[in-house]
């Protein structure tokens, strides 16, 4: 019987893409393409020790289990523990109830039989089911991507400010988890990266700490002058008393914005 290892690693990888996929979305916990590509890569792998006899000792169910796990923690990085075993069976679950309709598919149709492991041999079958997967992958990438910009565009403004005798024109987001305020004078901060406003040499320089989830720290602004925005969309410009805080991290990585507000300033 001949074997396509190409053909099979890749159906395999359109499987676990997609049975990751549907784990996420289950979870509502978000992945990234990257991540769920390279924890569908390792499922794909093990696809191997299915193929060949002399690796046989890897399909016993511990040696399942640890790679199920790995597959998991990769495409789930930062989750905690209880999260990871929620999404393994998930995960299992919907690798049943795949192969449940793959085997009700194949009723009266013939099999080919590769180390105890049942796959399709009627390909127009396989092959609405392989399309039926990308299909709803590409759907969903693109609604995602979608429903970010429309986010992204009902939250971004237009700011204009002064430090000294500077003028700066930047592009933000309305954070709406954010109440970053500075204790003293209980202004909003606007947090802008730090490559848009070289050269700051204010003298009065304000300390804002602040506290997220496992981690306490503090930031150093400047009372801007002149600070106003408005609504990417339109509409007219509201002047605002804040504090311009500098941040060495890129705050969008499709550079659709360069600072977050606070919900303070509107």
């Amino acid at each position: 019987m001949e074997i396509y290892l190409d053909v099979i690693l890749l159906e395999n990888f359109i499987v676990d893409i997609f049975l990751l996929k549907i784990t996420s979305k289950a979870l509502r916990k978000k992945i990234t393409l990257k991540r769920e590509f390279l924890g569908g890569g390792l499922a794909t792998l093990y696809t191997l020790v299915m193929i060949f006899k002399s690796l046989k000792i890897f399909t016993l169910i511990p040696f399942q289990i640890i790679v199920l796990y790995e597959v998991i923690n990769i495409s789930f990085k930062n989750s905690n523990f209880i999260f990871k075993l929620k999404a393994m069976g998930t995960y299992l679950v919907g690798a049943f109830l795949l192969s449940g309709l793959c085997m009700m598919f194949s009723v009266n149709e013939s099999f080919k039989k590769i180390s105890n492991v049942y796959e399709i041999k009627d390909y127009s079958i396989k092959g609405l089911l392989i399309s039926v997967m990308i299909v709803y992958m590409v759907f969903s990438r693109i609604f995602e991507y979608i429903k970010e910009r429309v986010l992204i565009n009902n939250f971004t403004y237009d700011i204009e400010f002064f430090i000294g005798n500077s003028k700066y024109e930047i592009k933000g987001f309305l954070d709406t988890g954010n109440e970053l305020r500075e204790p003293i004078t209980n202004f909003p901060c606007i947090i802008v990266e730090e490559n848009f406003i070289k050269n700051v040499s204010e003298k009065e320089v304000y300390y804002i700490p602040y506290k997220s989830i496992g981690y306490v720290g503090g930031l150093k602004g400047f009372l801007g002058k002149q600070v106003r925005i408005r609504q990417e969309k339109g509409g007219g410009w509201k002047e605002i008393n804040a504090i311009i805080c500098p941040c060495k991290e890129v705050l969008s990585k499709e550079r659709d914005f360069n600072a977050l507000l606070s919900r303070g300033v509107i």
